[in-house]
């Protein structure tokens, strides 16, 4: 039991060194080179963009609209990009303009031709169902012709 154990903590400790270790690169990548560089060299070492945009969040000098660019620009499909900035809380509305960022930019590399949205949002303008008029929500006898209303 001793040596399962032992065995669990060394694999837990070569683990989490190599996890820190692709965070410095990337931050390193980031400030050498660009967002992108950083980006496709993380996904180049197995991590999936959910990761790199929860763990780039953390750098206060990294733009959100920036990650979600890179991602579209390494190749990352619409829905994973859009996953990934939905977990860390960014906006449809960022996610949108680094994807329009990303086909100025790097034009022939991103893999999506529009911005994943969600579909199938329901009736009304994405705010929930419609609302009734104000007021009752049936006909007054008054409004009918004489005789019906009897």
């Amino acid at each position: 039991m001793k040596r399962i154990l032992g065995a669990l903590l060394i694999v837990g400790l070569a683990s989490s060194i190599a996890w820190a270790d692709w965070l410095t690169n990337f931050n390193d990548t980031y400030k050498k080179k660009n967002i992108d560089a950083a980006v496709e060299d993380a996904l180049k070492e197995g991590i999936t963009p959910d990761v790199i945009v929860e763990k780039s969040m953390a750098f206060p000098d990294i733009n959100p609209q920036n990650i979600v660019k890179a991602l579209y620009c390494a190749g990352i499909g619409g829905q994973d990009v859009y996953e990934a900035a939905a977990k860390s809380n960014i906006s449809e509305m960022i996610v949108t303009a680094g994807f329009k960022k990303s086909v100025e930019e790097c034009g022939d590399r991103v893999v999506d031709t529009q911005p994943y949205t969600p579909g199938n949002r329901g009736p009304g303008r994405g705010f929930g169902p419609p609302r009734t008029p104000p007021g009752r929500p049936f006909a007054s006898a008054s409004t009918f012709p004489p005789g019906i209303a009897q």
